[in-house]
């Protein structure tokens, strides 16, 4: 009870955290590639054939990538309303009440933070989408939400 009776303390407020189409791009090209080359390299060392095979799906990662509605990977902070992506590759927006999120399920991991409420909805977003100033007061509000 005390989290709810802290965040009541504070006057809500309206800010957006844009995602940035060419950081949600290089984070995702960045992963794929990674992914894409360990791949390729366990391919041949168990001489599988058709290894090359899994840049298919880099490839495709930077199209999607290009052609994903980045505005949906916006993070926005309405009052007592957390909304954001629902996970770090999805575009599918949900908003939850930070009154309702217990400190135990927020998280950061690898750059990633995640935010559950009680009704089992998650905010998910890599820290990377966003530019470094937005970075910070992200981190901040995290890490506000991790407080009991």
């Amino acid at each position: 009870m005390s989290h709810l009776h802290d965040m009541n303390a504070f006057e809500p407020s309206r800010l957006t955290f844009p995602a940035s189409r060419w950081r949600f791009f290089t984070a995702t090209m960045f992963s794929s590639l990674s992914i894409g080359i360990v791949v390729y390299c366990l391919t041949r060392w168990f001489q599988i054939p058709f290894g090359w095979a899994v840049f298919i799906v880099v490839i495709r990662a930077a199209f999607w990538a290009c052609a994903v509605d980045i505005q949906n990977f916006d993070v926005h902070v309405d009052g007592y309303t957390l909304s954001g992506p629902s996970f770090i590759f999805s575009s599918q927006p949900v908003s939850i009440d930070l009154s309702d999120v217990d400190p135990e399920f927020v998280s950061e991991w690898l750059g990633v933070f995640s935010v559950h409420d009680s009704a089992g909805n998650e905010v998910m977003a890599h820290y990377r989408y966003y530019m470094p100033d937005d970075r910070v007061l992200l981190r901040g509000l995290i890490e506000r939400l991790r407080q009991p």
